[in-house]
């Protein structure tokens, strides 16, 4: 029984370079799953015995708040596994939900809330809120091309630019500045267990800068790549988001639109054919009609492509040029696959 929980008479949690060890004290934790039958109704018994004796003391508190910024980042998860899953329908469904209530909960007259608890929303939104619900939602519009989405998206970043953008060296400070009792604005510059919010940001600002042309936004990438160029050469490890942008930035973003009503055969063929092919850093957009025609307000580059001979049709795109439309599932993968080659892009 005690080998199964790794319980020792000297204590099993004694790791030295923890600044709070617990000596001749057991954390218990599962390290050997082979039991005898005897040994299993006796950890049964000994379980319901912890739990009884567990009751009797104060439960430790709840953290049960809903945070802005980790649902920003879960719903990128779920958007992209919904795109890249043959059955991803349960994950799109779960990244709308959380998207839906973040929009109807916690972004008040232009203003993104960091928290929600039990039917209150507070605390004025830092960068990494806004950055990471961009992120999702530039994956959500992936997955489901609903203009909302990219309309959200672009407010919100004009938001986050307008509030932390740092004209005078580049990247996105934490916090707005309107709070007196911090003194100083920190722009942070470490993708640990959370990525910096400049790391993201630079992502979100390629991709839409490769759905609307926007040239701010190019300049803001450019800035932005320049002023971590130190710690990116020096201390790449501590910044692998950023060097993810970087590489992004080198490796370019094609743009990969099939046309072509939603669940029809054809359409599908297409799409199974874009998940044959890895190309990380590549924006892919499936339109039915409808979609296309309220999309082109907003990216007036799609609305010329059609589909051929009532197929579905796929264009391959690379800043905004379009290589011949194909409706054959093999000629898109080698077009896929020649896209993918990385362009000279010097940071400015």
């Amino acid at each position: 029984m005690f080998h199964y929980l790794a319980i020792t008479e000297k204590g099993n949690f004694l790791d030295h370079s923890d600044p709070h060890p617990l000596p001749d004290q057991n954390v218990l934790s599962i390290v050997e799953s082979k039991l005898s039958d005897v040994e299993k109704v006796l950890l049964e018994s000994a379980k319901k015995r912890m739990f009884e004796a567990r009751r009797k003391r104060v439960r430790p508190h709840l953290d049960d708040k809903v945070l802005t910024a980790w649902n920003g980042l879960m719903v990128a998860a779920f958007a992209r596994a919904s795109r890249v899953l043959p059955d991803g329908a349960p994950y799109l469904a779960a990244a709308r939900r959380a998207a839906d209530f973040i929009r109807t909960r916690m972004w008040r007259d232009g203003v993104l809330l960091r928290r929600y608890r039990r039917g209150e929303a507070a605390i004025e939104g830092y960068a990494e809120d806004y950055a990471y619900l961009i992120f999702g939602l530039l994956e959500l519009f992936q997955a489901d091309p609903d203009p909302r989405w990219l309309e959200w998206a672009l407010v919100l970043q004009r938001r986050q630019d307008e509030l932390f953008w740092d004209e005078a060296e580049g990247g996105w400070f934490s916090t707005t500045g309107g709070d007196p009792s911090v003194l100083l604005r920190l722009k942070e510059d470490y993708d640990g267990a959370e990525p910096a919010a400049s790391s993201v940001a630079v992502l979100n600002l390629i991709r839409l800068s490769h759905l609307t042309a926007d040239e701010i936004a190019s300049r803001r990438i450019d800035r932005t790549l320049a002023l971590f160029a130190v710690r990116l050469a020096e201390y790449g490890r501590a910044v692998p988001m950023m060097l993810a942008a970087l590489s992004t930035y080198h490796a370019g973003t094609p743009q990969v639109i099939i046309v072509g009503p939603t669940g029809r055969e054809d359409t599908r063929e297409l799409q199974d054919a874009l998940r044959q092919v890895y190309l990380p850093t590549a924006l892919t957009l499936t339109l039915g009609p409808e979609r296309q025609a309220s999309l082109a307000r907003l990216l007036p580059w799609i609305g010329p492509m059609t589909m051929r001979d009532d197929r579905a049709t796929a264009y391959v795109c690379r800043d905004f040029a379009c290589q011949a439309p194909v409706t054959d599932r093999g000629a898109l993968i080698d077009q896929l696959r020649s896209s993918g080659r990385p362009v000279d892009r010097p940071v400015r």
